[in-house]
């Protein structure tokens, strides 16, 4: 990690614990390539800071190809397979979740997806099946008109009062996470759920706004809409995304007049976290370089296309280069040239070399940059070649 710095990191994971403590909905704002997905890994590799945290993540970027009213069951049986892996569905009150739902098909379908979405656990729904099928036989059918009526916007699909047993059954597992129950261990296990939704940024902008549309209307429980929270109960809603980026997008969709503060203030309870490691990676990287090499920091920013390159480097390319060995791309230890010259590969020049390629140059960048210039210092100059 020392690309990054152990300490930086940790105070960056910090200051995430605090926000989130204070934010039941909040955004993870950073540039692409700004390592928000090396962050959010961090996040959830790091279960000793975050204990009392259970994260699950979705990913709009696969939505994209549905329809509006399709968009909002993906995210549900993208949660419901996640709930699903940690042993929660199982452990639900099927009877109390079968009497809430409106049909028994409509329990069925969940069942049988579960079975066609995780093989492994089939065992384990045939029994739930037939646990609710026995509980089925002493289920009331008869209901009056007007409960049918209500009842029918709960199953309509992509509705904004759906309450399906897709639904029901979320709620109920993301509730049984948060009041505690006994795991396989026969621990009590208690924590607060956290929904993260990631990569917004890959999206692109009529994309982008649909799924936040989508989203948006069915964010909030239409049973309690005076009350901050969400439909399914979790503790958090984490939307990463750049914030910043979004809004000169935004006002080129919908006009500068639009406000996106306003239209944001959906997804948010505080401003939003804003988070990057790049600059520090930068800044690291660097230093090893410039030790590396041999040369010092007025030399290195002196090279024009070089520094364009790097500076536009993701935090992906930052790792990637710190680990670089160069002793690996050295195949052997002399270079003979014309007139028996001999060069030894170890001379700073080959080092910088390795670096620019690596660095997506062309000979033709190469050759410019290497070109002596007025501004270079000559000493330098000297010393690298």
């Amino acid at each position: 990690m020392d690309y990054i710095g152990e300490k930086e990191l940790n105070n960056k994971l910090d200051d995430f614990k605090n926000h989130l403590k204070h934010a039941d909905r909040m955004i993870l704002s950073a540039k692409f390539g700004d390592g928000k997905s090396f962050f959010l890994q961090k996040i959830r590799e790091d279960k000793e800071r975050f204990a009392e945290y259970e994260f699950i993540t979705i990913y709009p970027v696969n939505y994209v190809v549905a329809q509006n009213d399709d968009i909002f069951e993906y995210i549900k049986r993208d949660i419901l397979i996640q709930l699903m892996k940690l042993n929660l569905i199982e452990k639900i009150d099927l009877e109390k979740l079968l009497t809430s739902v409106f049909s028994f098909d409509n329990f069925k379908e969940v069942l049988f997806f579960l079975i066609s979405s995780i093989p492994q656990y089939g065992p384990i729904i045939k029994k739930l099946l037939d646990k609710a099928i026995s509980i089925s036989e002493k289920y009331n059918d008869e209901k009056n008109t007007y409960e049918k009526y209500f009842d029918s916007f709960k199953i309509q699909r992509g509705g904004l009062y759906e309450d399906d047993a897709y639904t029901q059954m979320i709620k109920e597992a993301i509730n049984l996470l948060k009041v505690g129950y006994i795991n396989e261990k026969g621990e009590m296990t208690q924590k607060k759920p956290v929904l993260i939704i990631e990569d917004l940024d890959r999206l692109d902008p009529a994309h982008l706004f649909r799924i936040l549309n989508v989203i948006s209307a069915h964010i909030d429980d239409v049973i309690k809409p005076d009350k901050i929270g969400n439909k399914f109960g979790f503790s958090n809603i984490v939307i990463v995304m750049d914030y910043d980026t979004t809004k000169h997008i935004f006002e080129h969709f919908y006009g500068k007049n639009a406000s996106y503060e306003g239209y944001m203030s959906k997804f948010l309870t505080e401003e939003p976290f804003r988070y990057s490691l790049a600059e520090l990676g930068l800044s690291n990287l660097k230093e090893k370089i410039i030790e590396e090499v041999g040369i010092n920091e007025d030399f290195f920013n002196a090279f024009r296309i070089l520094n364009m390159k790097f500076s536009a480097l993701s935090m992906r390319d930052i790792v990637r280069l710190y680990d670089l060995d160069l002793s690996k791309r050295i195949y052997r230890p002399i270079l003979k040239c014309p007139h028996e010259i001999e060069l030894s590969m170890e001379l700073p020049i080959f080092k910088l070399l390795i670096y620019m390629t690596e660095l997506g140059m062309s000979y033709a960048d190469i050759d410019e940059d290497l070109s002596l210039k007025t501004n270079y210092n000559s000493i330098e100059f000297l010393k690298l070649i």
